[in-house]
């Protein structure tokens, strides 16, 4: 098995990989087994296809019915996402706007050694060449840095300005996305974020590593009558609970985890949540909403089912040119650069 990973994945010889399996059978005292191997070997570079055929599945490592999804609704992208699914994830960094400049903060690294890139999707963003642990990132406990996707990094290209709002992030946690709302609005916006209360201890490592100041609510973002003080917010982030499908490198237990049956739950939801959170939107006022999925079901007909069912809600187009443009949002699908992140904005008319 080893083997026939490194022929698909690894770039050396053919004849390179088959003797060093054949010579793993002897060290292993398996001599006996050393023609097999070679013979087994040498008959699949022969027909490579042989082993794959009518096992999609297994070729892939991507169920069938989320093959048959990504086929039919992104036909000409669908080889393109399984590979990233079996790909290993970047490791990228948000500059903290508050205390330095992405390009500094890359000087930064390079005096260290660390080899970087700046990320093209985000004006924040910047790419290790080779993932570290965080804490031999520099800055990293000072918050200069934080880790963040690159394509997790574009709430405020859709949110326009933050001074002086009145901001709520539902389904905050772990925190990246409040993180950088009081990076870029500093102490002149009012924020609070909110998420299950076994989940705020992670907001609050985030902020408290930013030195931030944030109102953090525990409890269940449909059970506003629970939680919210009356006055209105001027935006709203919903980073939605879904299927996953865009970050299934990140969390390859999707694969085996997530069924079909699942997508509609989340649609359900998914359009639950933003009716909950929309009498809390003042009039003029916008809300974000966002999935790692890359699912149409959890996205623009999650949105259109809104506008169908919301009169005094109407869908804005994003000036961010970047991405995929959908009928009421942005889909990034993923990619080297970034995971799969979907953005939509309702504005209340």
């Amino acid at each position: 098995m080893c083997a026939f990973y490194q022929y698909e994945h690894l770039d050396a010889p053919d004849y390179a990989i088959t003797s060093g399996a054949v010579e793993a059978a002897s060290l292993l005292g398996r001599e006996h087994a050393k023609n097999l191997v070679n013979g087994v070997l040498r008959a699949h570079l022969r027909d490579p296809a042989s082993i794959t055929t009518g096992q999609e599945e297994a070729q892939y490592a991507t169920p069938m019915w989320l093959l048959s999804c990504l086929r039919k609704v992104w036909p000409d992208d669908w080889n393109d996402i399984v590979d990233t699914y079996n790909s290993r994830p970047p490791l990228t960094l948000r500059a903290n706007a508050q205390l330095t400049s992405r390009s500094d903060y890359m000087l930064r690294l390079v005096k260290a050694g660390v080899d970087s890139t700046a990320s093209n999707l985000s004006p924040w963003a910047i790419t290790l060449a080779k993932p570290r642990s965080v804490l031999k990132v520099p800055g990293f406990s000072d918050g200069l840095v934080s880790v963040q996707d690159a394509a997790a990094q574009l709430s405020p290209c859709f949110l326009g300005p933050l001074q002086g709002l009145r901001i709520l992030d539902a389904c905050a946690a772990p925190g990246g996305k409040t993180g950088q709302l009081y990076e870029l609005a500093t102490d002149s916006a009012s924020i609070t974020a909110i998420d299950l209360p076994g989940r705020t201890h992670l907001i609050h490592e985030n902020i408290q590593r930013l030195k931030g100041h944030v109102d953090i609510i525990g409890d269940d973002v449909t059970e506003p009558d629970r939680w919210w003080d009356g006055t209105p917010y001027d935006r709203i982030i919903l980073d939605a609970p879904c299927s996953g499908t865009g970050v299934i490198r990140r969390h390859p237990d999707i694969r085996v985890l997530r069924r079909h049956t699942d997508i509609a739950r989340f649609s359900c939801n998914q359009l639950n949540m933003i009716q909950q959170l929309w009498p809390l939107l003042c009039r003029g006022g916008r809300l974000l909403y966002i999935t790692c999925s890359i699912l149409p079901a959890e996205n623009d007909a999650v949105i259109e089912r809104l506008l169908e069912n919301t009169k005094d809600a109407c869908s804005v187009p994003s000036d961010y040119s970047l991405g995929e443009s959908t009928r009421f949002g942005r889909q990034f699908l993923p990619c080297a650069e970034g995971d799969g992140l979907y953005y939509a904005i309702v504005q209340k008319c």
